[in-house]
């Protein structure tokens, strides 16, 4: 990925090292790093970083010459790509595929399959989860190329503009249909992955909407609609449990009534869907809204029950 500027007059006198860091917000680390490997450039000629510019010198830097190796081992696999350009892409994750390697698992991730791909494509094999999700959520899910783009996409992420939506099918009705739980988060004890809401946690805000009511019997089925104000570990399901409609087949955060239901509804994992990412694309400017279809688990679901709100065609 080549990133180039032209000095203006007003440029005249500014060192390189200022261009690299403001107009083409490179990190510290990294301008360390693309100095080392003479990839810093002049009018074609490599510089240091202390450089003075004259007016009409063009900068040409190479990000990719200061690449570290992400560690993720190329594997062909499926992937369903959403969108993709020079730096990012954004694959619909299925619901049971880990998002990246860790300690316990090298291989057979979401990130070795994209690995895989850009490396089939003589994109080399490098990419970095921007967000990740839980193994058992499904949706959209943001790779960078490099680790410029990644710093780049993690920071649009964080800005007021983007927004995270989900849907989710839930034991229950929430009470009101429409609102926000405003409840701190944190591990129930430490080292444990369960996390429950509590005065002394981190600051987590959800917003939730329902878009549709089902019938089971006595039993009642809503789908919600659901953006991140926050992004706590399990946060979702988390505020999902504590205002009483626990998420379907959620076998970590649920009640009695919860697992029975999702038992006969068939619905052997979390019915939570990353559904959208709206950010500003770092490069372009472009705001881009990046949507993943419901899976057909959410179809099955909904189809073993009778919708009454809003009320149905007759």
């Amino acid at each position: 990925m080549i990133l180039t500027y032209t000095a203006r007059a007003e440029d005249a006198g500014r060192k390189v090292y200022s261009v690299l860091r403001r107009e083409m917000r490179i990190s510290q680390t990294l301008a360390r790093r693309l100095k080392r490997c003479g990839a810093i450039e002049v009018d074609g000629k490599a510089v240091f970083a202390d450089y003075v510019l004259s007016p009409g010198d063009v900068v040409r830097v190479d990000v990719l010459a200061g690449e570290e190796p992400s560690g993720n081992v190329p594997e062909r696999g499926a992937i369903e790509i959403l969108f993709e350009n020079e730096g990012l892409l954004a694959v619909n994750k299925p619901a049971g595929l880990i998002t990246h390697p860790s300690f316990a698992r090298y291989t057979g991730t979401l990130a070795n399959f994209v690995a895989g791909y850009l490396k089939e494509k003589g994109e080399g094999e490098t990419c970095h989860a921007v967000n990740r999700l839980d193994r058992d959520t499904s949706g959209v899910v943001l790779f960078a190329k490099n680790g410029y783009m990644k710093a780049l996409a993690s920071e649009a992420l964080l800005r007021e503009d983007a927004r995270k939506e989900y849907r989710a099918l839930v034991c229950g009705v929430p009470e009101p249909l429409s609102g926000t739980v405003d409840k701190p988060i944190k591990r129930l004890r430490e080292r444990d992955m369960l996390r429950v809401t509590a005065a002394d946690g981190q600051r987590a805000v959800t917003h939730y909407e329902t878009l549709r009511v089902y019938r089971l019997g006595e039993k009642r089925v809503s789908l919600l609609r659901l953006q991140l104000e926050t992004g706590r570990t399990h946060q979702i399901r988390v505020h999902l449990l504590d205002i009483g409609t626990p998420i379907l087949g959620d076998g970590l955060y649920y009640t009695d009534e919860s697992r029975a239901l999702s038992n006969a509804l068939g619905a052997a994992a979390q019915a939570l869907h990353a559904s959208c990412l709206r950010f500003t694309e770092p490069l372009s400017g472009e705001c881009l809204a990046i949507c993943a279809p419901e899976p057909p688990a959410f179809s099955e679901i909904c189809r073993r029950m009778q919708q009454v709100w809003p009320e149905t065609a007759p």
